[in-house]
Protein backbone atom coordinates (compact mmCIF):
# COMPACT_ATOMS: atom_id res chain seq x y z
CA UNK A 1 0.00 0.00 0.00
CA UNK A 2 2.18 2.63 -1.52
CA UNK A 3 0.25 4.15 -3.79
CA UNK A 4 -2.32 7.67 -2.89
CA UNK A 5 -5.86 6.26 -2.01
CA UNK A 6 -8.85 8.17 -3.32
CA UNK A 7 -11.44 8.31 -0.67
CA UNK A 8 -14.90 9.17 -1.78
CA UNK A 9 -17.00 10.97 0.70
CA UNK A 10 -20.35 12.58 1.40
CA UNK A 11 -21.87 11.32 -2.15
CA UNK A 12 -19.83 13.32 -4.29
CA UNK A 13 -16.56 14.45 -3.13
CA UNK A 14 -13.08 12.76 -2.75
CA UNK A 15 -9.73 13.30 -1.80
CA UNK A 16 -6.67 11.34 -2.03
CA UNK A 17 -4.64 10.60 0.63
CA UNK A 18 -1.16 8.75 1.24
CA UNK A 19 0.15 6.22 2.87
CA UNK A 20 2.19 7.04 5.86
CA UNK A 21 1.05 10.42 6.23
CA UNK A 22 -2.34 11.92 8.02
CA UNK A 23 -5.16 13.59 6.73
CA UNK A 24 -5.64 16.69 9.37
CA UNK A 25 -8.24 19.54 9.29
CA UNK A 26 -5.20 21.77 7.97
CA UNK A 27 -4.94 20.19 4.91
CA UNK A 28 -7.50 22.27 3.66
CA UNK A 29 -9.57 21.03 -0.09
CA UNK A 30 -13.03 21.39 1.78
CA UNK A 31 -16.09 21.13 -0.25
CA UNK A 32 -17.38 24.26 -0.20
CA UNK A 33 -19.38 26.41 -2.92
CA UNK A 34 -17.57 29.16 -1.26
CA UNK A 35 -14.71 29.12 0.93
CA UNK A 36 -15.00 31.45 4.09
CA UNK A 37 -14.17 35.41 4.35
CA UNK A 38 -10.43 35.11 5.50
CA UNK A 39 -11.37 37.17 8.77
CA UNK A 40 -14.55 34.89 9.55
CA UNK A 41 -11.59 32.12 10.39
CA UNK A 42 -8.63 33.79 11.65
CA UNK A 43 -9.59 33.49 15.08
CA UNK A 44 -8.44 29.63 15.94
CA UNK A 45 -11.84 29.19 17.97
CA UNK A 46 -13.84 30.50 15.09
CA UNK A 47 -12.39 28.64 12.10
CA UNK A 48 -12.76 25.13 14.39
CA UNK A 49 -16.29 26.30 14.99
CA UNK A 50 -16.80 26.39 11.28
CA UNK A 51 -15.06 23.11 10.75
CA UNK A 52 -17.18 21.42 12.83
CA UNK A 53 -20.47 22.81 11.52
CA UNK A 54 -19.23 22.05 8.05
CA UNK A 55 -18.68 18.50 9.10
CA UNK A 56 -21.87 18.10 11.10
CA UNK A 57 -23.58 19.34 8.08
CA UNK A 58 -22.14 16.34 6.37
CA UNK A 59 -23.88 14.33 7.84
CA UNK A 60 -27.96 13.21 7.69
CA UNK A 61 -30.19 15.42 9.16
CA UNK A 62 -31.67 12.30 11.42
CA UNK A 63 -28.53 10.59 12.46
CA UNK A 64 -28.36 12.35 16.02
CA UNK A 65 -25.87 10.35 17.91
CA UNK A 66 -23.31 10.37 14.59
CA UNK A 67 -24.19 14.51 14.76
CA UNK A 68 -23.40 14.42 18.56
CA UNK A 69 -20.33 11.99 18.10
CA UNK A 70 -19.00 14.61 15.50
CA UNK A 71 -19.39 17.68 18.39
CA UNK A 72 -17.90 15.60 20.70
CA UNK A 73 -14.89 14.94 18.87
CA UNK A 74 -14.24 18.47 18.15
CA UNK A 75 -14.61 19.87 22.06
CA UNK A 76 -12.44 16.74 22.75
CA UNK A 77 -9.96 18.08 20.19
CA UNK A 78 -10.12 21.80 22.00
CA UNK A 79 -9.77 19.77 25.50
CA UNK A 80 -6.51 18.31 24.20
CA UNK A 81 -4.86 21.51 22.81
CA UNK A 82 -6.48 23.33 25.96
CA UNK A 83 -4.55 20.69 28.38
CA UNK A 84 -1.07 20.70 26.35
CA UNK A 85 -1.18 24.66 26.30
CA UNK A 86 1.50 25.56 27.93
CA UNK A 87 3.67 23.42 26.23
CA UNK A 88 2.65 24.41 22.70
CA UNK A 89 4.68 27.35 21.06
CA UNK A 90 2.48 30.58 20.29
CA UNK A 91 1.82 30.67 16.73
CA UNK A 92 3.13 34.08 15.37
CA UNK A 93 1.21 37.07 15.37
CA UNK A 94 -1.73 35.81 17.32
CA UNK A 95 0.12 36.73 20.86
CA UNK A 96 -3.17 38.71 21.51
CA UNK A 97 -5.48 36.31 20.40
CA UNK A 98 -7.38 34.38 22.86
CA UNK A 99 -7.20 30.74 22.96
CA UNK A 100 -4.40 31.10 20.37
CA UNK A 101 -2.73 27.50 21.70
CA UNK A 102 -5.99 26.09 19.98
CA UNK A 103 -4.54 26.88 16.58
CA UNK A 104 -2.36 23.10 17.23
CA UNK A 105 -6.06 21.92 16.31
CA UNK A 106 -6.03 22.12 12.77
CA UNK A 107 -3.62 19.08 12.79
CA UNK A 108 -6.47 17.01 14.34
CA UNK A 109 -7.09 14.35 12.08
CA UNK A 110 -10.26 15.24 9.86
CA UNK A 111 -13.00 12.98 9.40
CA UNK A 112 -14.76 12.10 6.06
CA UNK A 113 -18.43 11.64 6.64
CA UNK A 114 -19.92 8.61 4.64
CA UNK A 115 -16.59 7.79 2.99
CA UNK A 116 -15.50 4.87 1.12
CA UNK A 117 -12.61 3.28 -0.50
CA UNK A 118 -10.34 0.82 -1.86
CA UNK A 119 -7.51 -0.65 -0.20
CA UNK A 120 -5.44 -3.48 -1.50
CA UNK A 121 -8.54 -4.99 -3.55
CA UNK A 122 -10.88 -4.87 -0.36
CA UNK A 123 -13.85 -2.26 -0.45
CA UNK A 124 -14.33 -0.25 2.87
CA UNK A 125 -17.43 1.63 3.52
CA UNK A 126 -18.43 3.82 6.81
CA UNK A 127 -20.20 6.71 8.03
CA UNK A 128 -17.47 8.50 9.63
CA UNK A 129 -13.74 7.59 8.21
CA UNK A 130 -10.10 8.97 9.41
CA UNK A 131 -7.00 8.39 7.66
CA UNK A 132 -4.06 7.85 10.16
CA UNK A 133 -0.87 7.70 9.21
CA UNK A 134 -1.51 3.95 9.50
CA UNK A 135 -4.68 3.89 7.10
CA UNK A 136 -7.96 4.41 7.59
CA UNK A 137 -9.82 4.49 10.89
CA UNK A 138 -13.30 3.94 11.43
CA UNK A 139 -15.48 5.24 13.66
CA UNK A 140 -19.09 5.43 12.97
CA UNK A 141 -21.22 3.34 13.30
CA UNK A 142 -19.83 2.35 16.59
CA UNK A 143 -21.68 1.10 19.99
CA UNK A 144 -19.56 3.49 22.27
CA UNK A 145 -21.78 6.66 23.23
CA UNK A 146 -20.74 10.02 21.58
CA UNK A 147 -18.54 11.39 24.54
CA UNK A 148 -16.16 8.19 23.71
CA UNK A 149 -13.66 9.25 21.35
CA UNK A 150 -10.96 6.66 20.41
CA UNK A 151 -7.35 8.35 22.21
CA UNK A 152 -5.71 7.34 18.56
CA UNK A 153 -7.89 10.72 17.51
CA UNK A 154 -6.33 12.58 20.41
CA UNK A 155 -2.90 11.96 19.67
CA UNK A 156 -2.96 14.68 17.07
CA UNK A 157 0.28 17.02 18.38
CA UNK A 158 2.93 13.96 18.65
CA UNK A 159 4.66 14.43 15.11
CA UNK A 160 3.89 17.84 14.20
CA UNK A 161 6.19 20.72 13.36
CA UNK A 162 3.91 23.12 13.09
CA UNK A 163 0.03 23.55 11.97
CA UNK A 164 -1.33 24.98 8.76
CA UNK A 165 -4.67 26.71 8.63
CA UNK A 166 -7.33 25.01 6.41
CA UNK A 167 -8.17 28.33 5.17
CA UNK A 168 -5.64 30.99 4.69
CA UNK A 169 -2.90 30.38 2.49
CA UNK A 170 0.42 31.29 4.79
CA UNK A 171 2.05 34.47 3.99
CA UNK A 172 5.36 33.09 1.91
CA UNK A 173 3.34 29.98 0.47
CA UNK A 174 4.26 29.43 -2.88
CA UNK A 175 7.54 31.66 -2.85
CA UNK A 176 10.56 28.58 -4.02
CA UNK A 177 13.86 30.73 -3.65
CA UNK A 178 15.44 33.82 -4.93
CA UNK A 179 14.50 35.48 -8.24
Amino acid sequence: MNSPVTIAYADRYSVDVLPGRALRLGDGNYPLFKPPAPESVAAPDDCLNFLRELHVSLIPVFDIAARRWMNAYFAAVAAQADAARDELAMPAGLGETENAHRTWCYAAYRPLIRASCEIDGERSETQILFWLADGPLPVWPQKETADQIDPRLLDFLSGVTAPHHPFVRRPLAGLSGLR
